[in-house]
């Protein structure tokens, strides 16, 4: 089994590839759940969702959240009504959080809804939220503080970022260690490192299980030519006070992952107790991704 840390965009491209190479039953992904949010309609957890998606083969690949040829009635009903509903859900997509919602009003853990949504669907991987509990992203920008949602969509990503920061008190889910623990080798996908993997490793147990599997860990960056494959990672990193590079990713990661990917056409950089690998991260086609899972199966076996 091989288990991969995952955001909901660059991460689950890979996961496609890997889904070409191995049975889903030696897949585990452990998502960050730091941009879960209640709506009227019912619980939405994106980045679980587009994994879950990309498993069972319905994820919108235009958009990489939401399901492939949903409608959206119920959506722009609600904005002739004059309900400002920026985020554009999908009918099907809003069938999802419905039914997490109500699963979680019965006092199902978020964990247990995540099984029962992936049983419905088909999918036979083992998806773990990073914890049951709540941990919200704070982004404090020019503009005051919003959530993520409110930022890259409602403001479009425009504001300046001053800092990134995580509200509430969380664990991880016992199982997300037991993955680390026990599996061949762990993959930090190419999603952002701040939005999306920081939130997983912000969880201390969580982060101490990853880092006693360094030499059996490996990341690839979300960077190509200095510059982020998707969103803007690049302003979150500056905001971090990590270098908006391979390298600063590398340097990041470099306590928890003694192996990082970069893509060929980036300049060679050294970091002290890394290993250096490059191939092609840019992932276009399915066959881009079945070459990029491969390269790590063959790098880290």
């Amino acid at each position: 089994m091989i288990t991969i840390l995952s955001g909901g965009t660059g991460t689950p491209k890979l996961l496609q590839g890997f889904m070409q190479l191995l049975k889903q039953e030696e897949i585990a992904v452990i998502v960050n759940t730091a941009e879960d949010i209640w709506l009227p309609h019912g619980y939405l957890s994106p980045d679980i969702d587009t994994v879950i998606y990309t498993l069972a083969g319905i994820v919108n690949e235009e958009t990489w959240y939401g399901i492939r040829g949903d409608s959206f009635v119920t959506h722009r009903r609600l904005l002739e009504l004059g309900f400002d509903e920026f985020m554009n859900i999908g009918d099907l997509d809003r069938a999802t959080h419905i039914f997490r919602g109500e699963l979680l009003r019965q006092g199902l853990s978020l964990e247990e809804a995540t099984f029962r949504l992936c049983r419905a669907l088909g999918v036979k991987a083992k998806v773990l939220p990073m914890s049951n509990q709540r941990l919200e992203t704070v982004v404090v920008t020019s503009r005051g503080e919003m959530n993520l949602h409110e930022y890259l969509i409602k403001h479009r990503s425009e504001p300046e970022i001053k800092q990134v920061r995580f509200e509430g008190e969380a664990e991880p889910c016992e199982a997300c260690i037991s993955a680390i623990k026990e599996a061949e080798f762990v993959v930090i996908g190419p999603s952002n490192p701040v939005t999306s993997i920081l939130p997983i490793l912000s969880l201390e147990k969580l982060k101490k299980a990853v880092a006693s599997r360094r030499e059996s860990v490996v990341a690839v960056s979300p960077i190509v030519g200095g510059k982020p494959v998707s969103g803007p990672a690049d302003k979150f990193l500056k905001a971090a006070g990590i270098e908006p590079t391979s390298r600063g990713v590398a340097q990041f990661y470099s306590d928890v992952a003694a192996n990082f990917v970069v893509d060929k056409s980036d300049e060679k950089f050294v970091v002290e107790g890394v290993n250096i690998y490059k191939t092609n991260t840019i992932m276009k086609t399915l066959e881009d991704k079945k070459a990029l899972a491969r390269f790590l199966l063959e790098i880290m076996r």
